[in-house]
Parts: C-alpha cells; structure tokens; sequence
C-alpha cells in the first residue's frame, strides 16, 4: 500500500518511519518545496514527491503538518480521489477542523487521528465516520504495532486534540515525546 505523509518536521517524519518500518511504501510531500520532504523521505525511509504526485499514487494520505498550512496544501495537491482515505493528523484544530477538512475534499473517508508518539505500542484515539476508512486506518496503525481507540464521529474531534494546541498548534514532538517517555 503506498501511503502518502504531507509535512516534514519531526513528528511527521516519525509517522513515516512507524509505516515504513511496518512495511508501507511512504512517499513524502512538502508545500514549502522539494528539498524539505526530500530530507524528510531519507530520514524515514521513504521517498519524496510532489503533493500533487503523492495524491495520484496514494490510497491513504496522512496531514501531519501545520493546520495553518492546509489550505497551500489542498492547492498543491489538486483533486483527491474519492477512495483515498484521508489521515487528519495535524496539530491543532482550528475549530472544526477535520470537518472542515473533509468539506474542502468534499469526502467522507477522513479520520481525525492524535498521534502524539509515532512509535509502537502507541495508543492512537481518532475519529471518523466511514467504516470502510475506519477499517483501513486500524489496519495500518496496527500492521506498525500501535494500538487504536476509536472515540466517535468527526464532531468529537476537538476531544482529542492536545491541550494547548486548539487555538496555536504550537506543540511539538520533541515536547510530547519527552513527557511521555517511561523512566525506569
């Protein structure tokens, strides 16, 4: 299954190493150009493309980036097929956004997922209202050893978002990852 990651900080990267080391073919894209989701693929394994690329070629396609990016996003990608199963795990939410996101797509395959630590054993909560991409997204997440807790339809999404991040979507990974680390 080809999967596509659009963003390229750290925790995005990590999402892709997770897929890549479960097996996934994982081609990333970035808006801010080519060579930010070229170093993004090396680091995790994958392979870098276009957005617009990314979109033809993928069946799940995971928003890992900014929620202030979304919209250049969209733009760079064109039309998304409306088979893909759309991977809302971006940080923050602007009220509504995964709603919001599956409007501007105009599809129901969109699951709004808190991927806080991209790593195995991972507990994953999300939300969505397509079984068939519900199914696929469990699939995935449990194929790279991460455990998923569905927690009811898109409108319970802000449920899962981190505090802190609602209105700025300024926390990072490198901040979560530290606070959830088990010292022993």
């Amino acid at each position: 299954m080809n999967i596509a990651v659009f963003g390229s900080d750290a925790r995005a990267v990590a999402i892709g190493k997770l897929l890549a080391d479960a097996g996934y073919h994982v081609c990333f894209g970035d808006t801010a150009g080519g060579s930010r989701a070229e170093t993004a693929a090396q680091q995790a394994g994958g392979v870098a493309d276009t957005p617009y690329n990314d979109v033809l070629s993928s069946e799940m396609l995971i928003f890992a980036g900014s929620r202030a990016e979304v919209d250049s996003l969209l733009t760079a990608t064109g039309s998304i097929s409306p088979n893909a199963v759309v991977v809302d795990a971006m940080e923050g939410d602007d009220g509504g956004g995964p709603e919001l996101l599956a409007h501007k797509l105009n599809t129901h395959r969109v699951i709004r997922a808190l991927i806080v630590a991209p790593q195995a054993n991972a507990s994953i909560p999300y939300c969505g209202e397509d079984d068939d991409a519900m199914a696929l997204f469990e699939e995935v997440f449990r194929t790279a050893g991460c455990l998923t807790a569905y927690r009811g339809p898109l409108a319970k999404a802000a449920e899962i978002t981190l505090p802190g991040t609602a209105e700025t979507g300024d926390a990072s990974f490198k901040s979560v990852k530290s606070t959830n680390s088990v010292s022993t």
